[in-house]
């Protein structure tokens, strides 16, 4: 069972839901879960299962700044390299890792890198860089739209994004952690499994395993279901899918995002559609845990497929 108790407190807003339209950095108390300052983290304290490194890197428009922080395992690397873990919202990964994590993939001895794609501020999420980052390019009718709005905010950039990480990301962390490009693996929640999701979809080879945690396919009216269609599912064998969704009701005063649509058996669909396709697919339902709960649930099955042989 998750170690969930503990980590309640933080998470009871939702991570696609957080209040307010402000950009993250100037984030007051009052937009919730999305501006809640990051204080001292795994990476500010001795280990001594993990060293820290953070780098710095902007996107090639200037428009959004990337904190990227890499754990490598004290341990020698196996013959090929580490497996390395990429997990997005990385300030609200690094804010959620425990010491006592680090152990429970080290002590198979196959311990991960792991790499914390966040924004360079000081509060959980930049919710402005994150909704552009992590949401598909959108076509209607054939064309491109080119800045699609949900909630106030531009999105559509994901497949910038995920250049970026391929171009400036991936070489960063082989040269500094010597990670086997074979072996990395993707983790999301919410717009992160959205992402998780799209890049599955349209480079399937783009990591090795891929990790959803209650992906938000209602975005633009689930934009997502037009690649999952196109998406051919024989692409997906032999590759490790985890798709992880809350099921706890809602308060009916409070509905969720998209709500209209039935997201959790859409997602459920496109696990067995992936299954028939060849891929090692599961999908797992927690009715215990509400959307912004499932980033604790879901960030430790990903550190957990992270250290398998």
């Amino acid at each position: 069972m998750p170690r969930f108790a503990s980590f309640i407190q933080p998470f009871l807003f939702c991570l696609c839901g957080v209040l307010g339209a402000a950009h993250a950095q100037g984030a007051s108390p009052a937009q919730g879960w999305a501006g809640k300052t990051v204080g001292e983290t795994i990476a500010d304290r001795p280990s001594n299962l993990y060293r820290y490194e953070k780098h710095r890197l902007d996107s090639a428009d200037g428009k959004r700044h990337y904190r990227i922080e890499i754990s490598i395992p004290r341990v020698p690397a196996p013959a090929g390299g580490y497996a390395a873990l990429y997990m997005l919202d990385g300030n609200a990964a690094m804010d959620t890792l425990t010491e006592d994590d680090l152990a429970s993939i080290s002590g198979g001895g196959h311990p991960p890198v792991l790499v914390a794609v966040g924004y360079d501020i000081p509060v959980r999420n930049d919710v402005v860089s994150r909704a552009y980052d992590y949401t598909p390019p959108v076509h209607e009718n054939g064309k491109l739209i080119a800045e699609p709005v949900v909630r106030g905010h531009v999105g559509g950039g994901a497949d910038v994004f995920l250049d970026f990480i391929a171009a400036r990301v991936k070489p960063l962390v082989r040269a500094r952690a010597g990670t086997d490009p074979k072996k990395e693996y993707l983790w999301g929640h919410s717009y992160g499994g959205l992402f998780v999701l799209h890049t599955l979809f349209t480079r399937p080879d783009a990591f090795a395993r891929y990790i959803a945690g209650d992906p938000s396919v209602w975005w633009h009216d689930g934009a997502l279901l037009r690649e999952w269609q196109a998406f051919e599912k024989e692409r997906a064998a032999g590759k490790r899918v985890a798709i992880l969704v809350g099921a706890k009701p809602r308060d009916p005063a409070r509905p969720a995002p998209g709500a209209s649509m039935d997201t959790r058996a859409i997602v459920e669909d496109m696990a067995e559609g992936l299954r028939r396709g060849g891929g090692q697919v599961s999908y797992e339902a927690f009715p215990q845990y509400g959307h912004g709960e499932m980033i604790r649930v879901s960030l430790e099955r990903a550190l957990r497929i992270a250290a398998e042989p």
